[in-house]
């Protein structure tokens, strides 16, 4: 009962920190879980429904807001739900130390895609084919790790050209979607802990919601992108050295 306690504290944290960027915080809570004990393949489907419950109720505060932009969401929400059972399938197939490895490369990944200066950023803001290869990317790599596909959702974007403001709300309604499909595909698998789950994804909903507020209303996009970009290479170091 100890452990669900500090596994639901932990998610709280966890999830208001990246509702800030629009993230699910599966990316960050797998390792963590993982760290605390809880066996790699129950963290994954775990993790997924936490961003499904987090990204649910910043989508919401989203939407009440009028901040998403749905010209560069749905392509990205089609293509990553279509996607992620995909993903999910190739995680059961793959051994788990591969998994473990592509999993730590996507944080190094996310986490220095966050730092680029804005003078190496490409202007693809006027493709309409961008946004679906990016979805379809994000897709696999949401059901392969349990991440949701956010941390390399809007990283992405951002290199892209598109405004983190804009991107944040989008990246949120995507991985909500992408997230449920993958998780999906776990719970058919038979892989998914329902005590372990709702302890960590019921906190994550309320975490999540006021994480988009105070995004919206007291953060700039740089300090978003530096304090994700900060998370996801600390986890990478850490979860490196799990694994090897």
């Amino acid at each position: 009962m100890g452990e669900l306690l500090l596994l639901s504290a932990v998610s709280f944290i966890v999830a208001f920190v990246f509702a800030l960027g629009g993230l699910g915080s599966a990316v960050a809570l797998i390792p963590i879980m993982v760290f605390l004990g809880v066996p790699f393949s129950l963290a994954r489907p775990a993790g997924l429904f936490t961003n499904f419950l987090s990204t649910l109720s910043a989508t919401l505060h989203n939407l009440k807001e009028g901040l998403i932009d749905f010209k560069l969401a749905l392509p990205l929400l089609i293509s990553s739900t279509l996607f992620a059972p995909l993903g999910a399938y190739l995680s059961t197939v793959l051994p788990e130390k591969i998994v473990a490895l592509a999993f730590t490369a996507f944080l190094i990944f996310a986490g220095v895609m966050s730092f680029l200066p804005k003078s190496s950023l490409l202007n693809l803001t006027g493709s309409r084919l961008y946004p679906f290869l990016v979805g379809a990317l994000a897709g696999v790599v949401s059901g392969l790790l349990g991440v949701g596909g956010g941390g390399l959702i809007a990283p992405m974007l951002v290199v892209a050209g598109y405004n983190p403001k804009k991107v944040a709300p989008a990246t949120a309604f995507v991985v909500l979607f992408s997230s449920l499909s993958a998780f999906l595909a776990y719970w058919k698998l038979g892989r998914v802990d329902w005590e372990l789950t709702l302890a960590v994804a019921l906190p994550a909903a309320a975490a999540g919601y006021l994480g988009a507020l105070v995004s919206h209303r007291f953060l700039t996009p740089s300090q978003i992108k530096k304090v994700l970009g900060a998370v996801f290479i600390i986890l990478a170091v850490k979860f490196l050295t799990k694994f090897l």
